[in-house]
């Protein structure tokens, strides 16, 4: 009997310290530009109710259960530690049209500015439901996926779109997140700016924007599925699938069917290789790199440039 209290004591334990802060927000606008004054005050507005409340929330402070059993308005200044219950969220139509959850990152992250720092919605805990439209933090364990600001810890959910997500992500369709660190599982993963950790998809994963500050790697880590395509300037790490893409450097492997990279340092296997400059092994049965084909294999170890002492033809009076 005192192990079986021990044991749930312990699993209440660690439910406890898994949780987390969800904040919600409207998606189509940034929170209210406040001091940090002005957001203490705000909270300090913040009533206190006990065990179990019903929302949407204002203005208040939830220790234990918080049931919304529509999500027709936002929570505003208010906190949730315990469970978030929210039977009908705003973003249940996301989930059932996981597509156009998808399509909607490239609109809702246009840029990384865009990402919220403030939130009026934190929950310290477990949060379930049919589709969120937070833009928070969940710092333990969210189910039902939506529209989260930021995630550290886990999330399940049809569709997962997210400003930023430390932890693991896993979508039944599609995972799209602006930053992540961590693990993506899903039918498709899309990472919009950084991508610092491992995709698995059934389909395909994709990391998108083409230009970041000071020439910063859009991907690091590992991507595995049916087809890998990286868009950003530079990247670090292997790809695995039928189909290996990066647009700009590459430091790393590429294993699949057909690869193809930029400035390749590394190792490409595969049936066809392609690179416009390489550093590196290229193994498959067609290498073509500087216009040229090696069949079987391509090793070039450092750059054979010629240099010459004699004076150019334009220096020349």
């Amino acid at each position: 009997m005192l192990a079986k209290v021990s044991c749930i004591a312990w699993v209440i334990g660690l439910l406890t310290l898994s949780g987390g802060l969800f904040a919600q927000g409207k998606w189509d606008q940034e929170p209210p530009e406040l001091s940090r004054a002005e957001w203490k005050h705000l909270r300090s507005l913040r009533k206190v109710r006990p065990l179990f409340w019903i929302g949407p929330l204002q203005n208040e402070a939830v220790y234990g259960i918080c049931l919304t059993p529509l999500g027709y308005r936002e929570h505003y200044n208010a906190v949730v530690n315990g469970l978030n219950l929210e039977l009908l969220g705003m973003g249940t139509l996301f989930t059932i049209g996981p597509l156009f959850a998808l399509s909607a990152m490239a609109i809702s992250f246009s840029s990384m500015d865009t990402i919220p720092e403030v939130y009026n919605f934190q929950v310290n805990g477990i949060s379930l439901g049919s589709g969120f439209v937070q833009r928070g933090v969940l710092n333990g364990i969210g189910v039902g996926g939506g529209l989260i600001g930021k995630l550290n810890g886990i999330s399940v959910g049809v569709v997962n779109l997210m400003y930023r997500a430390n932890g693991l992500v896993i979508g039944g369709v599609g995972n799209a997140i602006a930053e992540m660190r961590g693990l993506e599982i899903a039918f498709i993963n899309g990472a919009e700016f950084r991508m610092r950790g491992v995709q698995l998809a059934l389909f395909g994963n994709v990391v998108y924007k083409d230009s970041l500050p000071n020439k910063e790697r859009g991907l690091i880590g590992l991507q595995v599925g049916g087809a890998n395509v990286v868009f950003s300037s530079s990247a670090l790490g292997m790809q695995i699938g039928l189909l290996n893409r990066v647009h700009g450097e590459h430091e790393g492997i590429q294993m699949g069917l057909w690869n193809k990279g930029n400035t390749l340092q590394g190792v490409q296997i595969g049936l066809l290789n392609e690179c416009s400059s390489l550093r590196g092994v290229q193994i498959g049965l067609l290498n073509f790199c500087e216009g040229r084909l090696s069949p079987f294999l391509r090793v070039k170890l450092k750059d054979r440039r010629v240099t010459t002492s004699e004076p150019s033809s334009e220096s020349l009076p």
